[in-house]
């Protein structure tokens, strides 16, 4: 084999190790069409070692808010400053015909990357529909 050929053999034999060890360790992108896990609003430890990967999130609705000028709607799962928060934006509301109350005090999953904001507040931005799924009314 020619000297180049070796080169070219063992830079592809060393990209596919390294492919396989991020893998290995869940730092490479999930593929798509993956399953995600399903993680719960209130457990903060899970939702920290989830901090940039798509996930599921599940829990109750409790509040529902807006940002100034009704650019941002929030959807909390728990305390308005620390809980998990789903972010919709503007740009997204034609996505909602009906809006956003029909989420209120319901048992929600929501799809998407989980992000941190400011260090604090775990959250996912929802652009569609098809990422917010009601699962049940809470019980009382």
């Amino acid at each position: 084999m020619e000297p180049l050929g070796r080169f070219c053999l063992l830079a592809l034999l060393l990209a596919g190790a390294v492919r396989a060890e991020e893998g290995a360790e869940g730092s490479a992108p999930q593929a798509a069409g993956a399953e995600v896990p399903v993680l719960q609003s209130e457990d903060r430890a899970a939702l920290e070692a989830q901090v940039g990967n798509e996930v599921m999130i599940e829990g109750v609705v409790k509040s529902i808010g807006t940002g100034p000028n009704d650019g941002i709607t929030f959807l909390n799962f728990g305390d308005r400053r620390s809980g998990f928060v789903a972010l919709i934006f503007r740009a997204a509301y034609d996505n909602f015909p009906e809006g956003f109350d029909q989420y209120a005090q319901q048992q929600v999953r929501v799809r998407g990357k989980l992000e941190k904001y400011q260090d604090r507040q775990m959250q996912i931005k929802i652009l569609t529909a098809d990422q917010i799924e009601v699962v049940s009314e809470p019980e009382p």
